[in-house]
């Protein structure tokens, strides 16, 4: 069975919504994107960070390599909520980037270095917990449950100022 996209006019476009049909079947699927604050931020972020002329540092620094852009923007995507704070997002020398969160919680700092290589530290200043530093590749679990303890707080208190 072959996924084929299915065009139904305007109104299902301005839904940001897709619908989809399997050949041979009668039945639809509606898929829609999900709304996550972060998004469309850490995109334009890493767009512009792509585009950086070689030499960028006044060195010899290399752009931020496309796989690595895409990686992390999946990464985000499994370790962020929907109402996730937006991540700094900086380049690094070799075509890597860093992705932060600094927060009164804690702080958190993810150095993509290549798919599937990911240097993760967090120190979180509420709990006492001590700074702690490990090596990924694909499983982000532990990432996305300390984000959300390091960022819940600043979601709520921007929940209750807007």
């Amino acid at each position: 069975m072959r996924l084929t996209e299915i065009d139904y006019g305007s109104s299902i476009n301005s839904l940001n919504a897709n619908i989809y049909q399997f050949s041979g079947s009668r039945e639809r699927i509606l898929l829609t994107e999900p709304v996550q604050v972060w998004h469309g931020e850490a995109v334009g972020q890493l767009e512009k960070l792509v585009h950086l002329q070689p030499g960028w540092d006044g060195y010899q620094a290399e752009p931020v390599s496309f796989t690595n852009a895409t990686f992390a923007l999946r990464m985000l995507e499994s370790i962020c909520g929907d109402d996730a704070p937006i991540p700094q997002i900086v380049p690094g020398v070799s075509g890597d980037l860093q992705i932060e969160w600094h927060t009164l919680q804690g702080d958190i700092e993810l150095h993509v270095k290549a798919p599937n290589d990911v240097r993760a530290w967090h120190s979180q200043f509420t709990d006492g917990t001590k700074a702690e530093e490990i090596d990924l590749t694909f499983d982000f679990i532990e990432i996305a449950a300390w984000v959300k303890k390091v960022t819940e707080s600043a979601i709520a208190i921007t929940t209750a100022t807007a």
